[in-house]
């Protein structure tokens, strides 16, 4: 009976066999509207206005948004302990501070290095080596384009961009009509290099590679061509491509010391130059980590709620610091078969055992996905904001007993639930009592509904006489 009682949704069984009653008397009526009046003693009451309010109860805490625990990256001994328990605490404040004298002159070391690779003689250096860079470049192109040609070095070079610019059009989803004109730049520069390549053979080879001998045996003057072996040709390619490094190398370490930005800005390594300057920047800024890691800061404004560290302790990286949000949320269970009556947006209304003669507004604003198990029993977990005056001391943890207001309607017009008549799943009339006596069924749509009452929200009027069943007698 309390769990029937809960849920206000069964009719004793009583007026269930009343209703049928009526509805029989009603279909057999020789009247098809209406039905005369039994001769049993009726029971009625009037339509009339009120409040109606389906609410379910629940329980839980006021809770912290966010809790973090804090500890240094590295260890240290501490000299200041600026964060007490009970502290409200901003984003950024200082709640801890280890010995940093370390740290410094490590910082300071860093610093000298990198000051020394950035230096006016430094830049002097960078450009000669960039100088060096492009000569060592040329030098080995030559030396490429006397083994296969400058033709067709030249038309290496071109098919190279033709593809690299295909490809960039195809990841680039360019029009059809731009990948074919790239696709066509291919091709010609293919055939391009193919004609340099036969001209090779024909014409340059000849011309630069042949030799002329006394054969030892004949005495006869021989004439060959002698071409440059593929181990040749490859380490002369290997050549170019570290040149060509060793230059981006040099230029990139130029620009980084020339120009008015951040010298490590940028610490892509390119060669020995620019990882030899990342190298630098990254020790400094190693060293500078170091250092801030000897201030413990909040990381979000909220309150301690412990500090485990005291002036000359030693600490490692163990949580030494716990900062609870300043955002509190209650956090409640509802039964699981209420699930059905609660979601986000509906207002709650809490009473904390700390403040029993107090009501606190709020509003639901998340329903977890997951049933919660507590004490073998599960439930459906459920988080509020609640409005907390100023000048009120709430603590986290705080125990609440919560009402969620799943419905409510005011000035509504209502009816006993015992005049209800149930003629089809979702489908409701009551009995109206006419001036002659006679019951009029008359169809309605209702609205909220509790154990006494339901909202009629069509089909009736205020002061209407509705049967809400027959006398019993022995």
């Amino acid at each position: 009976m309390q769990k029937l009682f809960k849920h206000r949704w069964s009719l004793p069984l009583l007026f269930v066999v009343i209703s049928a009653l009526f509805v029989g008397g009603y279909f057999f009526s020789a009247n098809p509207q209406t039905a005369s009046a039994t001769e049993a003693p009726l029971q009625t009451a009037k339509v009339r206005t009120g409040d109606i309010s389906i609410t379910i109860n629940g329980s839980g805490n006021l809770v912290a948004a966010a809790r973090v625990e804090l500890g240094f990256r590295t260890g240290g001994t501490v000299i200041n302990v600026p964060a007490q328990v009970g502290d409200s605490v901003s984003a950024g404040d200082e709640l801890v501070i280890l010995d940093d004298s370390a740290a410094r002159l490590t910082l300071a070391e860093k610093e000298l290095a990198l000051q020394t690779l950035i230096s006016p003689d430094a830049l002097a250096n960078a450009e000669i080596a960039r100088i060096n860079a492009q000569a060592s470049l040329d030098k080995a192109i030559a030396e490429l384009q006397y083994l296969i040609s400058p033709w067709a070095y030249n038309e290496e070079v071109r098919l190279l961009e033709a593809q690299s610019a295909l490809d960039e059009k195809k990841s680039s989803n360019a029009p059809v009509e731009e990948i074919t004109a790239a696709e066509d730049a291919v091709t010609r520069a293919q055939n391009n290099l193919n004609s340099a390549r036969s001209a090779y053979f024909n014409e340059y080879a000849p011309a630069n590679f042949s030799l002329t001998y006394r054969d030892a045996a004949t005495n006869e003057v021989v004439k060959t061509i002698n071409l440059p072996t593929e181990d040749a040709v490859n380490l002369a390619r290997a050549k170019v491509r570290s040149a060509q490094l060793a230059l981006e190398d040099a230029r990139v370490y130029y620009t980084r010391l020339s120009g008015d930005a951040d010298p490590c800005a940028d610490l892509t390594s390119y060669g020995t130059l620019t990882s030899k300057l990342t190298s630098a920047c990254l020790a400094v800024q190693s060293a500078q980590y170091t250092l801030d890691n000897t201030h413990l800061t909040a990381p979000t404004a909220g309150v301690v709620t412990s500090v485990n560290a005291s002036v000359g302790q030693s600490v490692g990286t163990s949580p030494v610091v716990a900062i609870a949000s300043d955002e509190l949320f209650i956090h409640f269970y509802v039964e699981e078969t209420d699930l059905a009556l609660v979601q986000a947006g509906l207002p709650v209304r809490v009473i904390f055992d700390a403040y029993p003669e107090q009501t606190f507004e709020g509003v639901i604003t998340r329903v977890d996905p997951e049933l919660a198990v507590v004490s073998s029993t599960p439930y459906v977990s459920v988080w509020a904001e609640v409005n907390l005056p100023a000048g009120q001391n709430f603590l986290n943890g705080m125990t609440a007993e919560i009402e969620v207001v799943a419905g409510e309607a005011q000035s509504a017009l209502l009816i006993p639930v015992q005049a209800l008549r149930e003629l089809a799943p979702g489908s409701y009339a009551v009995f109206i009592l006419q001036a002659d006596g006679t019951l009029k069924l008359t169809p309605v749509k209702i609205g909220l509904r509790d154990f006494a009452n339901v909202q009629i929200l069509e089909g009736v009027q205020k002061g209407d006489v509705v049967s809400t069943g027959v006398v019993e007698t022995e």
